[in-house]
Formats: C-alpha cells, sequence, structure tokens
C-alpha cells in the first residue's frame, strides 16, 4: 500500500506550542482557504486543543482567516457548480459557518444578476444536460423528483420544466 491512514494521536503525544499550530495552520492555508472551525479541526489532529485554538485566533486577529470571506467565496463557487441554494447552505453548514454568515454569502451568491435567477438557470442546465433524455422519455415526474432531492424549490423545477417544454414546442413548430 502507498499510503497508510494516520492514526489518531493519543493526548499525551499532542504536540503543545502555540507557535508550531500557527506554522502548521499557514502551511495548510497556502494550499487553500479555510474556515476557523474547519481549520480548528484540521490542527487538533496534531496540536493540543489550547494551542489549536490560540493559533486559529491569532490568525483570525491578523485577517488570514475571515469565516465570512470564506462563505462567500465558497457560496459563489456553489453557484458556478449549479447548486440549488438549499445544497449550497447544507454545504457551508457542514463547514462550521454560521447561519449569519451563510445567509450574507447566499445572498451575494443567488443575488439575480441581469434579471436571471441563479437557481432557475441551474434548473434549465440540468434539464438541458443529465435530464434531457428522461424529458424526452416523458418521465417529467422523475426529473421533477430528482430536482426536488437536489434541493431545488417547487416554483423553480415548475418553471425550468415550464420553460423547456416550451422551448421544445417552439423548435417543433419551426421545423
Amino acid at each position: 500500500m502507498a499510503w497508510q491512514r494516520r492514526k489518531p494521536a493519543a493526548p499525551s503525544e499532542l504536540d503543545a506550542d502555540p507557535a508550531a499550530a500557527r506554522a502548521k495552520a499557514l502551511a495548510l492555508l497556502t494550499g487553500r482557504d479555510y474556515p476557523s472551525a474547519e481549520l480548528y479541526e484540521k490542527l487538533c489532529a496534531r496540536f493540543a486543543p489550547a494551542a489549536a485554538a490560540e493559533a486559529v485566533a491569532a490568525l483570525v486577529a491578523a485577517g488570514l482567516v475571515d469565516d465570512a470571506r470564506y462563505a462567500e467565496s465558497k457560496a459563489r463557487s456553489l453557484c458556478r457548480a449549479r447548486k440549488s441554494r438549499l445544497a449550497a447552505a447544507m454545504a457551508l453548514r457542514g463547514k462550521g459557518l454560521t447561519d449569519e454568515q451563510i445567509d450574507a454569502a447566499l445572498d451575494a451568491a443567488y443575488a439575480p444578476g441581469d434579471g436571471a435567477d441563479p437557481e432557475l438557470e441551474a434548473a434549465r442546465a440540468l434539464l438541458a444536460g443529465p435530464y434531457r433524455a428522461k424529458l424526452a422519455a416523458g418521465r417529467r415526474d422523475l426529473v421533477s423528483a430528482a430536482l426536488a432531492r437536489r434541493g431545488f424549490p417547487a416554483r423553480v423545477i415548475r418553471q425550468a420544466l415550464a420553460d423547456v417544454l416550451q422551448n421544445e414546442t417552439d423548435d417543433f413548430d419551426a421545423i
């Protein structure tokens, strides 16, 4: 086996040095941005909880770790990945962010720009892509259920299906 999963360290083996924890946190932050809760959990795998908390607090005070900035960046990324607002909220909640941070980030990322609703655009893209064959086979019920499981609200599902079906009839009339 090329790699082995690291066993959790015993409490007596954890490093209590806050400077080492801060150095490890900085090394982690060079790869990508982390929310404070996730960074704390990663540091607790090798360092004492007090050292990890002190390191995270120092990085937050220095502005290197900012949960609001992370939430907004992640929400935009999830919006671009065509996730529903509900799915994005669940993903952000799993990162240990507060409800206020999540709401602010989602409001910014899912704000209707250029008159288009990002959730509706995401649902339309899914209907034009992976669910196109099921719609062509007349399985609108399966497609609706799949979109609902992905977290899209009923109004978005109805509107996206109506738009796609209207486009199909327009294409058929053009022939």
